[in-house]
Formats: C-alpha cells, structure tokens, sequence
C-alpha cells in the first residue's frame, strides 16, 4: 500500500514542483538523464545478476515485439478505414503499440509484487520494449514522416544508450560473484529510479481541454487499443492459448496495459509526426493507468 501511495506523491509532486516554478523548465529532462544513465542502470546491473534464467524467459521479451507487430497491423488497417493522416497513422502505431514499461511500469509493479517483479520487468524493458523503440520504432516514425533513417544511426542509438549497455554487462558478469559492497551500492543507486521517474513523468503531464476535443476519435483509438485491447489480447493469447502461468507471466501481462511509453512519444516530436496527438496520448494515458492497472491486476 506505502509504495502504491508513493506513486500518487511522486507525481503530485512532479506537477507541483512544475507549478511553483522552483527549478529550471528543464529539470524534468535533467532528472530523465539521472535515471537512464544511473538509475536504470544500477538497476539492470543487480536485478539480471540475480536473475535465475528459465524456459519463460521467452515470454516476457517477446511480449513487447509482438505487441507492436500487432499494434502496427491494427492502425494501418483503422488508418486505411478511417482515412486518417499518414502522421497520424505513424502517431499511433507509436503511441499505441510501445508501453511504458519503466517509468511507470516498475513503480507499479513494486507497489502490486514487490522489488522481485522488477527482474522480469527489466527483461520486458530492455530487450523488449527499448530495443524494439530503438529498431522498429525509429523506422516507422521516420516512414511516416519526411525524414530518412540510416542503419548505423539506429545502431549508434542502441550501443550509447546506458542501461543496454548495463544489459549486455549484467548478462556478462552473471557467472561472477558481487563484492557484498557492489550490491549494496548498485541497490542504493537503483531505489532512486522510481520516485525519480514519478516525479519527471509529473513534471511533463499537461492537460489541454480543447486540444483533447479536438482529437478524441483518435486518441480514445490509441489509449484504447493500448490499455484495454492489447492486455485482453494478450490474456487470450497467453494464458487460454499457450496455457502459461505464474508470476512471470502475470506480470507480463500487467506490463502489457502500461500507458505509452514517454520515448515514443520524443520519436513523435522529433520526426514531426502529429505531435498534438502524442502529447496527449501521454498527458492521458499515464494518469489513466494508475486507474486501469489495478483493475487488470485485479483480473489477472
């Protein structure tokens, strides 16, 4: 219950902390920075040294690839249907289809299963979710926009991003025993991830009325499918069909129905797709999940 209030701090703060005007407009960005490259690293580091590798594995790395295969399939046929702009088309497959699986995700996994959960969560959000944002996610959004994408610059973005970095070292030093002071360090350094990121995503959630007017179709179409479709999707896939269980898939699951990840919504903005809609994909989404994640906690 304490680390589920926390939650609800973090970003009250966050908007607060905005509102007041006490630190720098970029402070949410400076605090991003902290958490991807300590943080988040720190993180990976302790939690994949600890991780005892099995035959579900798979699953948690592949839900966020199929997620997007799925995502993607789903707005270019709506796009097609509906007659929506290829920007817009782009938006969403973005938004829709890549989760917020750390920022938001690892809060609310410690808070329902405890600091464990977050092993698998990393395992869902580095080879998963950041590495398909990082490939796929990269090449649609320059697709759908007027930009062109070279190999060796999603390349440089995945081999200069941090915690990938600490993935492919964590994987590496597994057969290696921690110094007792390395993990009390990297433990210590890694709690800072979740009031840090609460805060930041805090600092960023805005809220235009008239602007949401505006988009409503679409962005019910992308929280929708996202929170709602997706996890059912996945249930269906999973647990009726593959017959899988326990906490490891549970928590796949759960991660499933995480609002859309902030990254995707930078690749939005950064190659001038609808920017409007991506904004408020985000500002919605991520305070709607802390409702619509328990209730899936709750059935799953």
């Amino acid at each position: 219950m304490a680390s589920f209030i926390l939650i609800f701090i973090c970003l009250a703060l966050g908007i607060l902390l905005r509102g007041l005007k006490v630190f720098p407009e970029n402070t949410a960005q400076v605090l991003n920075r902290f958490v991807i490259y300590i943080s988040l690293p720190a993180l990976t580091l302790v939690q994949i040294h600890r991780l005892n590798l099995s035959a579900d594995v798979w699953l948690p790395v592949s839900m966020p690839w199929l997620l997007y295969a799925l995502g993607a399939l789903v707005f270019i046929l709506l796009g097609k249907i509906l007659e929506l702009p290829r920007k817009t088309v782009g938006t969403l497959i973005l938004m829709g289809s890549l989760g917020n699986t750390s920022f938001v995700g690892f809060p609310l996994l410690e808070a329902f299963y405890g600091p464990g959960s977050l092993t698998t969560g990393i395992l869902i959000d580095q080879p998963g979710t950041f590495l398909v944002a990082s490939t796929l996610g990269i090449a649609t959004a320059a697709a759908f926009s007027d930009h062109a994408v070279k190999a060796q610059d999603i390349l440089k973005k995945l081999f200069s991003f941090p915690p990938f970095l600490s993935l492919l070292l964590a994987l590496a030093l597994r057969p290696l025993r921690y110094p007792e002071a390395a993990n009390i360090i990297l433990d210590r350094l890694g709690s800072t991830l979740i009031p840090l990121s609460l805060i930041s995503v805090g600092a960023q959630l805005y809220f235009h009325p008239e602007k949401i007017k505006r988009v409503a179709r679409n962005l019910s179409l992308g929280l929708g499918f996202k929170m709602v479709v997706a996890p059912l999707i996945f249930y269906l896939f999973y647990v009726r069909i593959l017959k899988q269980s326990g906490e490891i898939t549970t928590i796949t699951l759960v991660e499933s129905a995480m609002a859309p990840m902030i990254t995707s919504g930078i690749l939005v903005h950064e190659y001038g797709l609808d920017t409007e809609l991506g904004s408020l994909l985000l500002g919605i989404g991520i305070p709607l999940s802390l409702l619509t994640v328990p209730i899936f906690v709750h059935f799953f």
